[in-house]
């Protein structure tokens, strides 16, 4: 369950009632987890860490596992249970084996996320356990109340120290503690003593009553009893709190822990949580005030378990908030500076102008003792600080005494100070309202206009910049535009931007120690530079796009506000990823971690950042004035975030795993329906801020986002070999991936000689189809042949026919009439049998181009094109005529049909007749050529022509028919003539067989 924090709050003296070199020194956010965030219950008996970094806590309702995000309940079974879930006490054997002790004082041990019962519970007889510890030997020892007794169970025998070895009382709790030297310290009660391997030995003198023991850091012990605090090293017991000073009679000491940071914390039964720092108690207030126990992670994070409060976490501050609860005036402020003196300075807006320095708050007035409305302030390097201000400049004097400063204003007439920029030089550059810029130089304030190039937009910011000729000025406005001070110092040049920037705003700029000029625009963060700018947005990492401010800090870093909140980012690292595209950079969100959730940075002046001497940064936001100890290399303690596969299942069904990464594969067996993932990340210091991703590579594409997520299931893997990989990233840290390899079996259908086998039997199975098949369109060509064979018989049986019949009685009618026409002495008689000749001579012909297309032996492209050359120069050799034929010879021999070679024919004799009766033409041109797949052939004359469209309504000429003719035959046909420029025929159709229809009755 997602463990969901109750609000924030920060616990630790008041900021400015120290030194301010210990601003952000003893501050802690406090988080607090309770039930409904996924806590078993809110009485914790119990904090411990095991080795791999995950916090176990033993509560009234179970045992859980934490890892800063989520809480993994662990339901105990009701044969260990017996209807009581609670859980006295925890120890951590091993990585992976954790021991328990119940609320009916049974022993049990939890392993690999299942119970069992631990062997030495077989051991205990009748006592009443209630401590439990693991000693470096990992030998278990066990705290018995009746009666009072210590055990140690190391694996073999149980050992029992009672009252003869001094054991007869206990404290809150028994204290087992190991020194490194194969020695285990004991405390409770009255007794103080080692164990080792002669056995269990009491020091003496005993230090105090009521002791409790803790190992301390730089070795020895920490001694606490019921009159004194003390430190035993080397045989040698020095006191380091009594009398009044040591209220352990009082509180009732419950736990006692030295963190990593060498702070001795105590829990306490009445006081909540005291802390030892440089020889005093401090005590740390807390809503409850009973706590049982104290942890501290791997982040250096504090862990409180409490008597009903739940579970808290103490994270030290790396952040302070100047509003109204520190002092101030007005809680928000609009502009801050830091003078020569290291003195802060804010433009509390209605409150005016605010000093602070050695923790004392001052407001100061102006000589006639008012409070402006203070919207900007800038210290110079020469002792000075100015402020902006709603009628006017003022300035003040840095090294004055306190009871005597006052605000001057200047007598230049501005008003609405909206900039503030005190250049190296001594000048202050200024903007007001409207848009107006101008610079203060010994007193006197210099304006520009449009005639010196300022084009009257609001300012964005103003920067000092190292140029390759010396200092430059440079001005951004929050409209698109960035402008230098040219050398003469009067007038203004614009530079160049990239055109997607010419419609953003610009709210902030900034120069960093390397002298690159950055702006934070309402599109992204822009690094300027005259090559080639760089945009960098949230593709790179960002959490927003529009930003507000901008600084870096002596870590070369970039703070940056945002409508998300305020966030740091290392600029080494994002000029990589600019340059390398891929990975998103990793950058720190300052958020509900921090108790910072909503804070915004303020927009619309300058300066609203500022870095100050000891490399603090601070923000203008509408909370307040925040400031980040930005003084160290890291911001987070925190280091690089481990994640880890907890655990692999099948169908359900566990699967053990490798205790590290492995590349060893795990096997699972074939018809695995569901393969589920679980795992863990550990971030305790910002758990919102880390991003997970996995991938299992083999089956995935890329890599898929599982923050959030605490296991992922794959369905119906197919067989083969895996590698599942989790990886953290973000959370100001760098991220760690762990790994598994699974190889998943295959089924016997899955196998490879099964997929063999199913191929050869496919491969046969076609083949024989093939066969088949190609059988049987052998078979039908071959009838198709037959068939073809048959209708050519036909034909030139026919054709013969014709020939020998119907052409020689033709011919003999011919042969008659001639004769009589020639005899006959009437005109009449002898124009009638002369039209008999030559319709009969015309028949003959007719007969003869029916006779030579019905022949299949003039099936071919070839002879058609010779026999329309043939019929041609007939046609015309009785005719004033001539006639000219290109391109014969070049048509292949190859077989057309005798469809195509009738519709030719009778095409060409239609327009070779239409050019002898209507064209007055006294020459034809046939122009034959085969070109890419096609026969084409053109028939034009230079007679008289015609309008192609004026004939469609009366087409004496035959056209229609022609077109007919060609659509039949599957070609196109295209006809050009104008009224006195001749006509011409284009033919064109594929050279492609198709063979003819056969004749119905003859087959198939």
């Amino acid at each position: 369950m997602l463990a969901m924090t109750s609000p924030l709050y920060t616990i630790g003296a008041p900021a400015w009632s120290r030194n301010d070199s210990l601003l952000f020194t003893g501050e802690f956010v406090m988080s607090t987890w309770h039930g409904e965030g996924g806590l078993p219950h809110n009485v914790i008996n119990d904090v411990v860490r095991d080795p791999r970094g995950f916090l176990w806590l033993g509560t009234q309702g179970g045992v859980a596992r934490f890892d800063g995000r989520y809480f993994i309940d662990y339901p105990m079974p009701d044969e260990f249970a017996q209807g009581r879930h609670e859980i006295r006490a925890l120890a951590v054997e091993d990585e992976r084996t954790l021991v328990m002790l119940t609320g009916h004082g049974k022993l049990v041990r939890l392993r690999d996320g299942k119970f069992e019962p631990h062997p030495a519970d077989a051991f205990q007889g009748n006592s009443s356990a209630v401590d439990l510890a693991v000693d470096e030997m990992g030998a278990l020892w066990i705290g018995t109340m009746a009666p009072v007794s210590l055990m140690r169970w190391d694996g073999r025998r149980m050992e029992t120290f009672g009252p003869e070895s001094g054991i007869g009382r206990r404290s809150s709790r028994f204290c087992i503690v190991p020194d490194g030297k194969e020695r285990t310290w004991v405390a409770s009660g009255e007794f103080l003593g080692w164990y080792d391997a002669d056995g269990l030995h009491r020091h003496e003198p005993l230090p105090d009553y009521s002791v409790m023991a803790a190992k301390a850091r730089d070795g020895g012990l920490w001694i606490a009893g019921r009159d004194r605090l003390a430190k035993f090293e080397n045989g040698n017991l020095s006191i380091v709190l009594a009398g009044p000073d040591w209220p352990a009679a009082r509180v009732g000491i419950q736990d006692i822990y030295e963190t990593s940071d060498g702070v001795l914390w105590l829990a306490t039964r009445r006081d909540g949580v005291l802390r030892l720092i440089d020889g005093k108690l401090e005590r740390l207030p807390l809503r409850h005030d009973r706590v049982e126990s104290i942890n501290e992670d791997t982040d250096g994070n504090v862990w409180l378990g409490t008597n009903g409060g739940g579970l808290i976490r103490l994270k030290r501050k790396h952040h302070v908030l100047i509003n109204s609860a520190m002092g101030m005036p007005k809680d928000a402020s609009s502009s801050v500076t830091e003078d020569e003196t290291g003195a802060l300075w804010f433009a509390n807006q209605s409150g005016g102008v605010v000093r602070i320095k050695n923790g004392l708050t001052l407001a100061i007035p102006t000589e006639s003792g008012g409070i402006p409305y203070a919207s900007n302030i800038c210290a110079d390097q020469r002792g000075t600080v100015w402020i902006g201000a709603l009628d006017g400049l003022y300035s003040a004097v840095v090294q004055a005494h306190d009871d005597a400063r006052t605000l001057r204003r200047l007598e230049i007439n501005i008003a609405g100070v909206q900039t503030l920029f005190c250049a190296r030089d001594g000048d202050v550059w200024t903007s007001w309202r409207n848009g107006r810029l101008g610079r203060l130089r010994d007193g006197k304030l210099r304006e520009f206009t449009n005639k010196e190039g300022w084009p009257g937009k609001r300012i964005a910011g103003v920067i000092g910049r190292q140029g390759s000729c010396g200092p430059e000025i440079w001005v951004a406005t929050n409209y698109g535009q960035l402008l230098k001070l040219a050398k003469d110092g009067e007038s203004f040049e614009e530079q160049p931007l990239p055109p997607r920037l010419k419609t953003t705003h610009i709210y902030a700029c900034h120069m960093d120690a390397a002298n690159r000029f950055w702006l934070a625009t309402s599109a992204g963060l822009l690094l300027w530079d005259e090559p080639k700018p760089m945009l960098f947005t949230c593709a790179d990492g960002f959490p927003d796009d529009i930003l507000y401010q901008v600084i870096s800090d002596d870590h070369n870093r970039l703070w940056l506000s945002s409508r998300r909140g305020i966030f740091c980012v290392e600029i080494d690292k994002l000029l990589a990823a600019k340059s390398g595209p891929g990975r998103p950079v990793s950058v720190t969100l300052f958020g509900r971690d921090d108790n910072l959730e909503g804070l915004s940075g303020m927009i619309g002046g300058q300066p609203m950042t500022w870095k100050g001497r000891d490399g603090r940064v601070w923000f203008a936001t509408y909370r307040g004035v925040a400031g980040f100890d930005a003084t160290g290399s890291s911001i987070e303690t925190a280091g690089e975030p481990p994640v880890y596969i907890d655990s692999l299942s099948a169908n359900g069904v566990a699967i053990a795993i490798h205790s590290d990464n492995s590349q060893e594969p795990l096997r699972i067996g074939p018809n695995a329906m569901q393969v589920e993932f679980s795992f863990a990340a550990l971030n305790f210091s910002s758990p919102e801020r880390m991003h997970v991703r996995r991938v299992l590579e083999g089956f995935d594409l890329d890599w898929i986002d599982a923050t959030g997520e605490r296991s992922c299931v794959y369905s119906r893997l197919p067989p083969g070999k895996y590698v599942f990989r989790v990886e953290t990233m973000g959370g100001g840290a760098p991220g760690s991936q762990s790994s598994l390899v699974i190889e998943v079996a295959a089924a016997w259908w899955q196998t490879g000689w099964f997929r063999a086998g199913i191929a050869l039997v496919i491969v046969c199975a076609v083949a024989w189809v093939a066969r088949r098949v190609s059988n049987r369109i052998l078979r039908q060509r071959l009838r198709r042949l037959e068939l073809e064979k048959a209708l050519d018989r036909e034909r030139a049986r026919i054709a013969r026919d014709l020939h020998d019949e119907l052409g020689s009685r033709m011919s003999q009618v011919g042969f008659v009439a001639d004769s009589v026409c020639r005899k006959a002495g009437d005109p009449r008689q002898k124009e009638k049998l002369s039209e008999l000749v030559t319709q009969s001579r015309e028949l003959v012909e007719d007969l003869h181009r029916i006779v030579w297309t019905v022949n299949p032996q003039n099936d071919s492209w070839q002879r058609l094109a010779a026999y329309i050359s043939r019929y041609t120069q007939r046609l015309l050799h009785d005719t004033p005529i001539t006639c000219t034929i290109d391109g014969v010879d070049a048509i292949p021999d190859i077989p057309v049909t005798p469809e195509i070679r009738h519709h030719f024919v009778a095409i060409t004799k239609e327009a070779l007749n239409n050019t002898l009766k209507y064209a007055q033409a006294d020459h034809i041109k046939i122009q034959m050529n085969a070109d890419n797949g096609h026969f084409k052939m053109s028939i034009s004359d230079n007679g008289r022509g015609f309008d192609p469209a004026a004939l469609r309504k009366d087409d004496h000429y035959g056209l229609e028919n022609m077109r007919e003719r060609m659509a039949e035959a599957g070609g196109r046909i295209e006809i050009k003539s104008q009224p006195g420029e001749g006509a011409q025929i284009m033919l064109d159709i594929s050279l492609q067989y198709r063979p003819p229809h056969p004749i119905p009755g003859n087959g198939g």
